[in-house]
């Protein structure tokens, strides 16, 4: 079967290292699972039009360990097409001694490559668990388009955001900023004692000389720490604070109405929906909901002993802003909210958020769910597991939110699954410079 009969190309970040991301190891010693297995590095899968996943380069790496050990987290640039059709995407290497690496991503027939287009660099901070990225225009006050990208430092000692900028993707990358947000909230002094910033999410504005938003979630500090882009500068603008001892730990822009997003709070098992006010940009929260079921855990169940049964890992929004899809480990589940809102016309049809309701909770059939993917046609979600050592493909009905099981693919210590519109790898008209 040619490449170019499939919909997507995923590329799935695996943990090369026994005992990874997980807070229960030096108390608990883990949370239970086959240690034996450990990851190779970067696969790369396809899913066909129903959703079927499958092998591409019969399951050998494209990015082994031995070039880029524990390359946990990756962002694909599918906005940025390389002259020879190539697609650019950015991998962390989650270790003490951070570091991340550019790489350029070609097909031909079902054979998939990834080539370096820069040595790897370091991250700028320990333990690099999250990487993402945004095309700006007027950065550094040109006219010409900037690729940025944010990497989140979990850290030992402390978290730390760093920014890298480039404008030809294979030309090297910069260092532009790097930001350490200190101590904990040191609610749970197990966890916060120091920050420990895990996710970034961007959001456009209508400024045209500050046309991002940056916000971090910070677990370690129970704070979203928002930054604005401006004339190349990168400046804290504000923080919201989260509930305490919550452990802000995945956060997402709605794509639809930007003033909202999604935040999980992985310590407490929650989702909370905050809002960016119009009047000055500042972030409030505003409700607050369980990814659990009031029942779990049982008293005697094995995961009442990881922090009662609580460890919300990803969530994201579907593409048309709907519905928030969030993911609990432990519980091994994917809840599934309704965004309520009323339009206010008194304010230019602003839409108004009133709460999120639950229209389904659905196992994910695997162990440790760590990380969504939605594709970008909104049709499939795609879950990566770490610990049961596969990821999920789910069909998602687009009238009601709800999913339902496609297919499952074996890939040892699974962390983190991106979507690539197939298409993109061959069309070398589109997104260049």
């Amino acid at each position: 079967m040619s490449l170019n009969e499939y919909k997507y190309v995923g590329l799935v970040g695996c943990y090369t290292k026994e005992g990874q991301a997980d807070p229960f190891e030096a108390s608990h010693g883990g949370v239970p699972h086959d240690r034996k297995v450990i990851g190779e590095g970067v696969i790369a899968i396809s899913v066909d039009y129903d959703g079927k996943l499958s092998y591409l380069n019969n399951g050998a790496p494209i990015i082994t360990s031995e070039e880029l050990e524990n390359p946990s987290y990756l962002t694909i640039l599918d906005d940025v097409q390389t002259e020879d059709g190539g697609v650019g995407f950015c991998v962390v290497s989650e270790l003490e001694e951070g570091k991340w690496q550019p790489f350029k991503l070609t097909a031909s027939n079902e054979t998939i490559r990834a080539k370096p287009t820069g040595p790897p660099m370091k991250s700028g901070g320990e333990y690099p668990c999250h990487i993402t990225s945004a095309r700006v225009i007027g950065f550094d006050g040109e006219s010409k388009a900037t690729s940025l990208l944010f990497i989140c430092n979990y850290g030992d000692d402390e978290g730390v955001l760093s920014i890298f900028s480039s404008h030809d993707f294979e030309t090297a990358f910069k260092p532009e900023a790097k930001f350490m947000f200190g101590d904990g909230s040191k609610a749970d002094l197990n966890r916060q004692q120091c920050s420990h910033a895990h996710s970034t999410s961007i959001a456009s504005t209508c400024d045209p000389y500050s046309p991002v938003d940056i916000c971090v979630a910070d677990l370690g500090s129970d704070a979203i720490v928002q930054f604005s882009i401006k004339s190349g500068r990168v400046r804290e603008t504000g923080r919201l604070a989260a509930p305490q001892g919550s452990g802000p730990r995945s956060l997402m822009f709605n794509p639809k109405h930007n003033h909202l997003a999604i935040v999980s709070l992985e310590m407490t098992g929650e989702l909370w929906l905050i809002r960016k006010r119009s009047h000055d940009g500042c972030l409030e929260g505003l409700v607050r909901v369980s990814i659990l079921p009031s029942e779990w855990p049982l008293p005697d169940a094995t995961e009442s002993q990881f922090n009662l049964g609580r460890w919300a890992s990803d969530a994201l929004w579907s593409e048309d802003g709907k519905y928030v899809y969030a993911a609990a480990r432990l519980h091994d589940s994917v809840s599934v909210f309704q965004l309520k809102y009323r339009v206010d016309k008194y304010r230019n049809d602003a839409v108004v958020a009133e709460g999120l309701e639950l229209v389904q909770r659905i196992s994910t059939e695997g162990r440790t769910p760590r990380c969504l993917c939605m594709s970008d046609c909104g049709k499939f979600l795609l879950v990566a597991h770490q610990h049961s050592h596969d990821v999920s493909s789910f069909e998602r009905n687009k009238d009601d939110g709800k999913l339902s099981l496609v297919d499952r693919i074996t890939l040892p210590n699974a962390a983190c699954v991106k979507l690539l519109d197939a298409d993109k790898l061959y069309d070398t008209r589109r997104y260049k410079y």
